[in-house]
């Protein structure tokens, strides 16, 4: 309940509905940062909240403003929970947002430059189609495993109703399939052996007679 409260004013407090609309979060001014940290300046603006996302969230500037997530958690949320509880699951968030903003920055490319708007966009939509295919792939792991062990499961209660001399194969099967977990499944997708060339040889046997 607490992390969907969280998640709900996070998007309320910085426009978003997911965590990768952060990417477009303008970063607060390093001059504001420094003179709230050694000036006495004013701090982070209450009614626009903005993260210093070139630190991590133990800054004066971020703890602040996690201050003010936390106090506005306890007036939203029936069930009080301790200032620490909250800021715990609100650090936690924090660091997945500035993960997000801080893939989404222009990278130094191999020839010593910064990437251009287009070359993270296609950046990220790369890493995005690579992190579905192996959720994708991972699923069918897990199906795969399931399926199989549920099948053993019941030609293995079969075997034992009809006292097969094969039980214990089965039994070794069911065995090994429990051993290697769904992480031991193939994915149909799987790129092993896509290289592979299959080469076929012509036997000699002794019976054949010689043709040139």
């Amino acid at each position: 309940m607490e992390q969907g409260e969280v998640r709900r004013l996070l998007k309320d407090t910085f426009s978003i509905s997911q965590d990768a609309d952060f990417i477009v979060h303008q970063p607060a001014i390093h001059e504001d940062v420094y003179s709230y940290k050694y000036e006495d300046g004013p701090g982070p603006n209450t009614q626009d909240l903005i993260f210093d996302l070139t630190h991590g969230s133990n800054t004066p500037w971020n703890a602040k403003i996690l201050d003010m997530l936390v106090k506005e958690l306890q007036k939203r949320n029936v069930e009080e929970q301790s200032d620490g509880y909250y800021k715990a699951i609100l650090e936690d968030r924090y660091k997945w947002l500035r993960m997000a903003w801080r893939a989404a920055q222009p990278k130094v490319t191999a020839k010593g430059i910064l990437e251009t708007v287009a070359e993270v966009e296609e950046r990220l939509v790369t890493k995005r189609d690579e992190n579905l295919k192996s959720v994708c792939q991972t699923t069918r792991r897990q199906n795969k495993y399931i399926c199989r062990a549920k099948i053993l499961q019941h030609v293995i209660k079969l075997k034992k109703d009809d006292e097969d001399d094969d039980l214990p194969a089965w039994m070794w099967l069911e065995t090994l399939i429990k051993t290697l977990g769904d992480g031991g499944m193939s994915s149909e997708e799987s790129d092993v052996g896509n290289d592979l060339q299959c080469v076929l040889w012509v036997k000699k046997m002794a019976w054949h007679h010689g043709i040139e």
